[in-house]
């Protein structure tokens, strides 16, 4: 905005900060998911990226959960799964959505640890060793 378009202004108008990074910046003044969690210090963004790790973390043990409520076949816990979901997506997006350079590898971190730690009681493990299975029978038959 020119000088004569901010004179044009009406008095109670002001011009707001909009910074928008639209490349990843390594800076540790961040806000996470809400205005509110924002970094000011150093010390904060550290605390700010553990619990992001330890988020990232948790969203490996979903698919845990959805295998344990489809076993259980239980409506509440099929209802707070999808709820949970429904969260995690949104708040992986506003994490996402910051373009900082720590915050993605405190994300990816997060998930390679969650991925380690849960995978072999994850379904979709189950599905891979079955697979496995029936190969090597058909290799020996």
């Amino acid at each position: 905005m020119s000088h004569n378009e901010q004179s044009e202004m009406h008095p109670g108008m002001q011009m707001m900060d909009m910074r928008m990074y639209m490349i990843i910046n390594w800076d540790y003044k961040v806000r996470f998911v809400f205005n509110n969690w924002k970094s000011t210090t150093h010390g904060e963004f550290v605390g700010g990226l553990f619990v992001t790790m330890f988020f990232c973390v948790f969203l490996c043990l979903l698919p845990v959960l959805k295998g344990f409520a489809d076993k259980q076949k239980s409506l509440f816990l099929k209802i707070v799964w999808q709820l949970l979901a429904a969260t995690q997506s949104s708040i992986t997006m506003f994490l996402l959505m910051t373009v900082n350079g720590w915050v993605f590898l405190a994300m990816a971190l997060g998930f390679g640890i969650g991925s380690f730690i849960f995978y072999p009681q994850m379904p979709i493990s189950e599905k891979h060793q079955r697979e496995d299975d029936q190969k090597v029978l058909e290799r020996v038959n």
